[in-house]
């Protein structure tokens, strides 16, 4: 796996939005709206020294390890509404400008969908606007990168935003990633929230 290569996840979460209307848009505020207040209790994930927690009903659903001189190891964890985290783990990682890296990956994102499935291929990538940020990643301030654009199928705009973080872990080092589209921004910033501020990792001594 390239160190600079597009995330999968960015594509497949693309790819994988339904078209909406306004109705169905209605329809799933007010479904929300009547959910009770009481939410389940968060989920720890906690494999190979690292450890997250997330909310209920997100889901881990890839964690893998390169097979090259990285080791980079890469761990997919996907919300509601295709929101999607992606942690990336590699001591290589400890020089990258996590600028460079998001102007990178905004760079190869419409080249990485000319290679994916066919409906892929029809996704129009727009201008991104880029703007600094901090949140809090394993228990610090973190200065990311904020990344605004919109994504066109078939005539139907659905603005997104992408976020990048870099933080230091010891032994390794650690890029996250993050996208949603803006119409599931504010429901799923809660989960992004806890997800990065709870990162921890610990050496086990596994290459």
């Amino acid at each position: 796996m390239s160190l600079f290569a597009t995330p999968l996840p960015t594509i497949r979460a693309a790819t994988r939005r339904s078209v909406t209307t306004a109705a169905l848009g209605l329809m799933m505020l007010l479904a929300g709206l009547a959910q009770p207040a009481l939410a389940a209790p968060n989920t720890t994930y906690s494999k190979d020294g690292v450890s997250f927690e997330h909310p209920a009903g997100w889901k881990v659903t890839e964690d893998s390890v390169a097979q090259d001189e990285t080791r980079l190891r890469s761990i997919d964890l996907e919300g509601p509404d295709e929101a999607v985290v992606t942690f990336m783990f590699s001591p290589f990682l400890k020089d990258q400008n996590i600028e460079a890296f998001a102007a990178n990956t905004a760079k190869n994102r419409a080249e990485s969908a000319k290679n994916a499935s066919a409906v892929a291929q029809q996704l129009r990538f727009g201008p991104v606007a880029s703007a600094p940020l901090t949140r809090k990643v394993a228990g610090q301030d973190s200065k990311g990168v904020s990344q605004r654009f919109e994504i066109s199928l078939q005539g139907l705009k659905l603005p997104h935003e992408a976020r990048f973080f870099k933080a230091n872990l010891g032994e390794t080092t650690a890029i996250i990633m993050t996208q949603v589209a803006d119409e599931s921004a504010k429901a799923t910033e809660p989960g992004f929230a806890l997800a990065l501020d709870t990162l921890r990792y610990r050496s086990t001594g596994k290459r």
